[in-house]
C-alpha cells in the first residue's frame, strides 16, 4: 500500500484547473469508469472525458468500486475514497460505488440511489443485451475469477458462474438504465472486457454511444469505438484491428521512407523494452535484446540449445502460452479457448519431431490460473525429447530470439516484436496488428495447422519464411505503437514516473505553470473525436508529406 503526502495539495489544484479549462456543465452525460485500484488509470479516463467537455459541454458521471471476487484476484489496495476524491477534483458530478450497488440488487437489499435522473436502486427493466453476447461475458468473466481455462461442469465452477451471472443481469440493468435515459456523450473505460467493464461498454455501442479506452501504459494512448465504424455482430475489438490495419496502409506504409530512420531508431530503443512482454518481464534486466542481426543469434544459438537441451542444428518452434483466462471471446480466435489452443499444438507437435519445440507458459501465469494448467499439457509429454516447456521468465531474451524460428500465438504481442527482429509469426486470432500485414493469421483451425505445416517445411528447406517488407513493416508498427499513437501529455504524465507522490507533485506543477493551449492531448482528443478516428495520435495524418515532415522534425526527401 503506497502512501500519498502530495495527493491532496495535487486534488486543490486538479479543481481550479479543471473548473476554467472545460466548457459548462449540460444535461448531456459522459460516463467514466472508475474501477481499477491503479490512480494513473483514473487519471487517464478522467484527462480524457475533461478533453471531450472542452468540445461538447457535458457532466460526468463516475462508476466505482470492487467486489470479494477483484479483491481476491485481481486487486491489493483498492482505495474508493481515493478514487472519488480524484473524480470530484475531475469535475465529476456524481460518483457511485456499482459494485456495492449490484450486490445490493441481488441481495435484495438496494435503496434508493438516483443518478443522472435514474433511480439506479429501484425497479429496472431487463437490458437489451442479446442472450448470446450476455452468456459470453459470463463465461469469460466466471472463468477470469475462477482461475481456470474453461469452466467444466464441476459444482464449484457452475456456482461460480451463477454467481456471475446473477451480478452481470444487475450490471447490464444499471448500465441500460443510465444509457436508454441519458444523452450520453460518450463512455470511457480502460476496460472492454468482464461484465463490470463489458457490459458498460456493450450497452453503450448497442445505444450509439461511441467507447474511448485509455490504455494503461505510455503517455496517452487511447482507442476509440465508434459504434458507425463496428462490424455488425463481431467481437468488441475485431472493428479496432479492421480500422488499424485500413489507417496502416492508407498512411504508415506509403511514407515509410519518411518514416524509415524513426521506425530504426525505435527498434533499436525498443530492444529493453519491447511492449507488454517487457512488462510481463519485469523490465530491462530480463527483456533486454542486444541480438539485431541473423548473425547475432547465429553465435548465440549454440549455448541456447545446450541451455534448454535443444538440438541448435534444427530448426525451433517457440510457442508462447497466453494468460488462460484473460479476456476471452474480445477478438476473434479460432480455438474454442486459449487452452485448446496450446492443448492441440503440443499435441501436433508431438508427431513433428522433425523441429524443437518450446513452449513458454505466461510469466504472471499465476494470476491467471489456478489449475497448474500449462504444467499439466508439459506433463504428457515428458517422453518428447524434442519438446521442451518451461516459463518464459527461464531464458533470457537474448537466448529466446538465438533459438526461436518461429512465433506462434492466438494474439500475443511477441507477434509484433518478433517479425520486427526478422523471425515470422503465425496467428491464430486477432490483436490490434493482425490486419497490418507482417504477420500470417490464420481463419480457421485447419488454415492453422495447413500454415503450420507449411511453415515447418520452410524451415526444413532453408526458405526465408518472412520477406524485408514484412520486417519494416512491424517497425513500423513499433513506432507507431510507441510514437504516433502515443501522445505525451503534462496532464497525464508517463506512465514509468508511477502513482506516488512525484507523480502528483508533476502533474501539480503542469496544471499551475503551463498554459492548457495546444496542450497534445486537448488537440489529439480533438482530432480523434471529430474525425471518428480509431486511436489518439499526436500528429495529424490528413497533412500533405511535407507538414507531416515537419510534424515529426525530419527533412522529407
Amino acid at each position: 500500500m503506497r502512501e500519498l503526502t502530495d495527493f491532496r495539495p495535487f486534488l486543490r489544484t486538479a479543481s481550479t484547473f479543471w473548473r476554467h479549462n472545460v466548457l459548462p456543465e449540460s444535461e448531456r452525460i459522459i460516463l467514466v469508469e472508475a474501477m481499477s485500484q491503479d490512480l494513473r488509470v483514473t487519471l487517464r479516463n478522467l484527462t480524457v472525458a475533461n478533453a471531450l467537455r472542452r468540445m461538447e459541454p457535458a457532466r460526468v458521471i463516475v462508476y466505482s468500486g470492487a467486489d470479494e471476487d477483484w479483491n481476491q484476484i485481481v486487486w491489493t489496495y483498492f482505495n474508493l475514497e481515493e478514487i472519488s476524491q480524484m473524480a470530484t477534483a475531475y469535475g465529476a458530478e456524481t460518483v457511485f460505488d456499482v459494485h456495492a450497488l449490484v450486490d445490493a440488487r441481488v441481495a435484495g437489499t438496494a435503496e434508493p440511489l438516483e443518478v443522472a435522473g435514474v433511480d439506479l436502486g429501484g425497479d429496472l427493466p431487463d437490458s437489451g443485451i442479446s442472450a448470446e453476447s450476455f452468456e459470453e461475458i459470463v463465461y469469460a468473466t466466471a472463468c477470469r475469477m475462477a482461475l481456470v481455462a474453461r469452466l467444466d461442469d464441476s459444482p464449484e465452477l457452475q456456482a461460480k458462474k451463477a454467481h456471475v451471472a446473477a451480478r452481470s443481469a444487475e450490471f447490464a440493468k444499471i448500465y441500460d438504465a443510465l444509457l436508454a435515459n441519458n444523452d450520453v456523450v460518450a463512455l470511457i473505460t480502460s476496460h472492454v472486457d468482464y461484465n463490470n467493464f463489458g457490459l458498460g461498454v456493450e450497452a453503450a455501442l448497442r445505444h450509439d454511444v461511441p467507447v474511448l479506452f485509455p490504455q494503461s501504459t505510455g503517455g496517452l494512448k487511447v482507442y476509440g469505438l465508434f459504434p458507425e465504424k463496428l462490424p455488425a455482430g463481431a467481437p468488441i475489438r475485431a472493428g479496432l484491428t479492421s480500422q488499424l490495419g485500413e489507417f496502416f496502409d492508407k498512411h504508415l506504409w506509403p511514407n515509410r521512407e519518411l518514416l524509415h530512420r524513426s521506425s530504426e531508431l525505435t527498434q533499436w530503443r525498443a530492444k529493453a523494452t519491447l511492449g507488454r512482454p517487457s512488462w510481463w518481464r519485469a523490465g530491462a534486466d530480463f527483456s533486454s535484446v542486444e541480438l539485431q542481426t541473423p548473425a547475432d543469434r547465429a553465435a548465440v544459438r549454440v549455448p541456447a540449445g545446450r541451455r534448454v537441451g535443444l538440438d541448435p542444428s534444427k530448426p525451433t518452434v517457440a510457442v508462447f502460452n497466453h494468460a488462460v483466462s484473460d479476456a476471452l471471446g474480445t477478438n476473434w480466435e479460432v480455438f474454442a479457448d486459449l487452452g485448446d489452443w496450446i492443448e492441440q499444438t503440443a499435441a501436433w507437435a508431438a508427431e513433428h519431431d522433425e523441429v524443437n519445440w518450446m513452449f513458454l507458459d505466461h510469466p504472471h501465469q499465476h494470476m491467471y490460473d489456478a489449475t497448474g494448467f500449462f504444467d499439466g499439457v508439459a506433463a504428457r509429454y515428458t517422453d518428447q525429447p524434442h519438446m521442451k516447456f518451461m516459463r518464459s521468465l527461464d531464458l533470457s531474451k537474448n537466448y529466446l530470439t538465438a533459438l526461436t524460428d518461429l512465433v506462434l500465438t492466438v494474439r500475443g504481442s511477441v507477434s509484433s516484436e518478433y517479425p520486427a527482429l526478422g523471425i515470422p509469426a503465425l496467428q491464430c486470432g486477432w490483436s490490434e496488428w493482425s490486419a497490418c500485414g507482417f504477420t500470417t493469421v490464420a481463419g480457421s483451425v485447419e488454415e492453422y495447422f495447413t500454415e503450420l505445416q507449411r511453415h515447418v517445411d520452410g524451415l526444413l528447406a532453408g526458405e526465408e519464411l518472412i520477406t524485408p517488407e514484412q520486417v519494416e513493416r512491424a517497425r513500423l508498427w513499433m513506432w507507431f505503437y510507441r510514437c504516433a499513437s502515443d501522445v505525451p501529455s503534462g496532464l497525464v504524465q508517463q506512465w514509468p514516473v508511477g502513482e506516488g507522490d512525484e507523480l502528483f507533485e508533476i502533474l501539480a506543477v503542469n496544471m499551475l505553470h503551463v498554459e492548457s493551449d495546444g496542450e497534445p492531448a486537448f488537440a489529439a482528443v480533438h482530432r480523434m473525436w471529430r474525425r471518428r478516428e480509431a486511436f489518439l495520435s499526436r500528429f495529424d495524418w490528413e497533412v500533405p508529406p511535407e507538414l507531416l515532415a515537419m510534424q515529426l522534425g525530419v527533412v522529407a526527401s
